[in-house]
């Protein structure tokens, strides 16, 4: 199983590129079940609705792939997730400060980029790169949420996507991502 995930509205966006990619990506014929979820820009709902999707009990389940968006011109596959978060959210709640006391200060994401990178056509690599830093907003929040609540059971990767891509473009190479870790990992069929 994939759980494949996105962000709603945010600020003064009516929309958030994030959840329509995941709306919009058809990946039926990967032969996996895909769980698709769009989460709020609110601290506690995100987190609630993240624990929910991820305690299910999917005994299948073998990559989360967590989308947002950033302000730069290409696809960012981050590498860590940190624990420490700041900003206001659609609620207007504010947080400052560590994710969760007592737990690591970076988690470092359990999907090997580097064979990711490496099995990319030569055209799709001039459009990724890689980050050490996903920012301190939700982004960062749920990613490191997520690597602590896996406990390295399944793979998890969070990909910055560019907020002014065009949708199609934005499908097109989420679903050659997606496709190239299903390739790479033999056990996820």
């Amino acid at each position: 199983m994939i759980i494949l995930t996105g962000f709603g509205p945010y600020g003064r966006r009516s929309f958030n590129l994030s959840a329509k990619i995941v709306e919009k990506l058809d990946l039926s014929n990967l032969n996996l079940p895909i769980k698709k979820k769009v989460f709020p820009v609110i601290w506690d709902l995100s987190l609630n609705s993240l624990n929910k999707l991820l305690t299910q009990g999917y005994s299948d389940l073998k990559l989360v792939i967590h989308l947002g968006i950033h302000e730069g011109k290409k696809f960012i596959i981050e590498k860590y997730g940190w624990n420490f978060v700041f900003g206001k959210d659609m609620n207007g709640k504010f947080k400052f400060g560590l994710i969760r006391y007592k737990s690591p200060l970076l988690l470092k994401t359990t999907l090997n980029i580097n064979k990711l990178y490496s099995n990319l056509h030569l055209k799709d690599k001039k459009q990724i790169t890689f980050s050490n830093y996903p920012g301190i907003y939700l982004c960062n929040y749920i990613y490191y949420w997520s690597l602590l609540l896996s406990e390295k059971k399944y793979l998890i990767v969070f990909i910055h996507i560019p907020y002014k891509v065009e949708l199609n473009k934005g499908i097109e190479v989420i679903d050659k991502l997606i496709r190239t870790i299903v390739s790479i990992h033999p056990d996820m069929n």
